[in-house]
């Protein structure tokens, strides 16, 4: 019974105990002042994104899509985010979930918060 309790948390991890988005891979995404690109790759398809940020202690959703069929160019999706925020990206890329975070300061750089 001892080894039971040993290897349960061994089990939990092999069968994605808890699986959704936060145990989506981790995947950059390209972001500027006028478009966020999921893919540059033409033979990628974008079928779901959400991102998020969170505002005075709220979450905000600020764009989302759940029913896509996206290829390159068009998974550049033209959105004008704000600088001082950290968001917060699911997305799916053929059929894979994938989650990114960055932070955009005031003068427009992009950091990953992985």
């Amino acid at each position: 019974m001892r080894h039971f309790f040993t290897l349960l948390p061994c089990f939990a991890i092999l069968t994605g105990c808890g699986a959704g988005d936060r145990a989506a891979p981790w995947r950059s995404i390209l972001v500027d002042k006028e478009k966020v690109c999921f893919s540059v790759n033409k033979d990628d398809v974008l079928s779901r994104y959400n991102i998020s940020f969170t505002q005075d202690g709220k979450y905000k959703e600020y764009a989302s899509e759940k029913t896509l069929s996206l290829s390159y160019p068009a998974s550049c999706v033209k959105l004008a985010l704000t600088p001082g925020y950290t968001y917060g990206v699911s997305y799916t890329l053929n059929n894979i979930n994938y989650r990114y975070v960055f932070f955009i300061d005031n003068d427009w750089n992009v950091q990953s918060s992985q």
